[in-house]
């Protein structure tokens, strides 16, 4: 069995999960992060780090965010491992609990640390 992340990860990418992993099964894409299945012990260590709650052991997943289990094995495959806690997206906090980001979701591979994320709009907002 492996862990997921999924979409509360997006823009937020905290990486206090990577640096307890033992396996270094983290890869890193501009705005979210990614398990590698294949690697993934299934140690459970990284799901308490999640400041953010968005890593599942794949029989848990919340349903509608299914889809991240083909995400993580495709992207962990594109991107680069991370092995160290870096600093969180600028912003992450405001992003956190925000609903439905796969469409922020950026695969690209220009991995630009400082590329701005847009910034969310209350939810109240005209």
């Amino acid at each position: 069995m492996t862990h997921v992340v999924t979409d509360n990860c997006i823009n937020c990418k905290y990486t206090d999960c990577v640096e307890v992993c033992p396996v270094d099964c983290f890869h890193e894409g501009p705005n979210f992060l990614v398990i590698d299945p294949d690697e993934c012990i299934d140690c459970t260590l990284c799901v308490a780090e999640c400041p953010v709650f968005a890593i599942f052991p794949e029989m848990d997943v919340p349903k509608g965010q299914e889809k991240y289990l083909a995400i993580n094995a495709e992207l962990a495959k594109q991107w680069p491992v991370i092995a160290s806690k870096i600093p969180a997206m600028e912003g992450a906090d405001l992003w956190d609990g925000m609903p439905d980001k796969l469409s922020l979701l950026d695969r690209g591979g220009d991995h630009a640390r400082d590329a701005a994320a847009p910034t969310p709009t209350p939810a109240n907002s005209p």
